[in-house]
């Protein structure tokens, strides 16, 4: 639900708005400033219909002008022994005119106090430029892993259907997995929004047309091919965990490894030291365990 503060920083007024999505004006304003820090915008998320209430916008507006922004996704998170509720925070930006007047960390600092009693933990993935910043709020940088395995397509039955996301069919079979499907993921961040906001409202990312069924194994599987590697982002079963004979389904004959874009619960895999160019992973202390004594990575579909 919507809300409007008005406050005084630093002598200046601003507008706190929140969860303001369905204000076209300033829905607009973000997705113009978006565009210009990060070269995307929310705006086919939101005409998607599937934007939920796990994506909170908290942006400061002076007057007419959005200055500052975060984004609040929220996610329950499932490991080995533990459900947890965790907020990642993402799209963090401020105007250059802006910068160096706290307007981030009043933002960050805002949703930590409304949340304080709701939440275990956070997560964001910070660039080179503000490594010193995130740890005057507790944060720790932490290591990622991914897991992959060789691979020889070995002769198969199963057939893959690819699914057409803007086919009203497709699209409910998707959601179907997307609700109803285990994804033997070791941590796993899964989010119904964020699945549509990759594979649904966003083509130009890349994944609408990377989304397979494998009936007969009652599998789906979020992937894509490149060059030997054959990259599996996300994988959802209904019934048994049979991902060797789905992964092999979906393989061709210049597959030479099977790389996961998630840490699963299988054994087999060998873990790598996994980094995005100019991005880093911070936690809070509470998550801390999960990325320096486990091998552990978030999975790639729940970056914000």
């Amino acid at each position: 639900m919507m809300q409007t503060k008005q406050l005084i920083l630093h002598n200046k007024t601003y507008t706190l708005h929140i969860a303001y999505q369905a204000n076209e004006r300033m829905r607009q304003a973000l997705n113009t400033m978006t565009f210009d820090f990060w070269e995307f915008t929310f705006e086919s998320y939101y005409q998607s219909g599937y934007w939920d209430d796990n994506c909170i916008l908290f942006s400061l507006f002076e007057e007419e002008q959005l200055v500052a922004h975060t984004t609040l996704s929220l996610f329950t998170t499932y490991t080995p022994d533990q459900r947890l509720l965790l907020g990642q925070l993402g799209t963090v930006m401020t105007l250059p005119s802006h910068t160096k007047q706290g307007l981030s960390r009043f933002l960050m600092e805002y949703i930590f106090e409304a949340y304080s009693d709701k939440l275990d933990g956070y997560f964001l993935f910070a660039n080179d430029t503000v490594l010193e910043f995130y740890p005057k709020f507790g944060f720790h940088a932490v290591p990622e892993h991914q897991a992959s395995k060789a691979w020889r397509k070995q002769p198969t039955t199963h057939t893959i259907q690819r699914l057409d996301l803007t086919d009203t069919t497709d699209l409910q079979c998707f959601q179907h997995y997307l609700k109803n499907g285990s994804t033997a993921c070791r941590f796993d961040t899964r989010s119904y929004g964020l699945a549509h906001f990759y594979c649904y409202a966003n083509p130009a990312f890349g994944f609408a047309e990377s989304v397979y069924l494998i009936p007969t194994l009652q599998t789906l599987l979020i992937a894509q091919q490149e060059e030997g590697d054959l990259l599996i982002y996300q994988a959802y079963y209904l019934k048994d965990n049979q991902l060797d004979q789905a992964f092999n389904a979906l393989a061709d004959t210049q597959t030479n490894r099977v790389v996961l874009g998630y840490t699963p619960t299988d054994t087999g895999y060998t873990y790598n030291p996994y980094k995005e160019e100019d991005l880093t992973l911070f936690v809070s202390p509470t998550l801390t365990t999960y990325f320096k004594d486990h091998l552990t990575m978030i999975p790639l579909l729940s970056h914000t």
